[in-house]
């Protein structure tokens, strides 16, 4: 057999995906990765749908904690999260964010807060935007794409 491997008979075809990627390089770029920090599994999948269903690609924290560690191994180009979580609310998730970022002489990616709490100190939180739960998918979908749709895929820390 030409090509294959002689010991399984396997031959040697280009995936569909590598195929596009050769055929059109633009297409080989991975989307934006959304990192969605949220405890209330319900809530962080119905998000995950949404932010995939807008071509982003969503990545799940249970906590803030595990956000952080996710916001350092996987450096995503926009950040969901929850205000009242265990472990690390979403204020000082969002601080750390922020002050981690400055430390490195970066940008921290722009962050939406999403919460069920409404009240002045919230809003005082340094957040680029913010949803009240329950929320609109229309804007939740508005806001990935006012942040996301000048992304540059280069940044986008999810690629090799």
């Amino acid at each position: 057999m030409n090509g294959g491997d002689p010991k399984t008979g396997a031959r040697d075809q280009p995936t569909q995906q590598a195929t596009a990627a050769a055929l059109h390089p633009a297409s080989a770029a991975l989307p934006p990765l959304v990192l969605i920090v949220e405890d209330e599994a319900p809530i962080a999948e119905a998000i995950a749908l949404i932010v995939a269903d807008e071509g982003y690609e969503p990545l799940i924290a249970a906590h803030g904690l595990q956000g952080l560690e996710l916001v350092r191994s996987r450096h995503p180009a926009l950040i969901t999260t929850d205000y009242m979580m265990p472990n690390m609310n979403g204020d000082e998730f969002i601080d750390t964010v922020h002050r981690e970022a400055a430390a490195d002489g970066g940008t921290p990616p722009p962050i939406i807060l999403i919460t069920a709490v409404v009240s002045q100190r919230v809003r005082k939180i340094n957040a680029d935007a913010f949803l009240a739960k329950p929320f609109n998918i229309d804007d939740l979908s508005a806001l990935l794409h006012r942040f996301l749709d000048s992304y540059d895929a280069s940044r986008n820390g999810s690629q090799p």
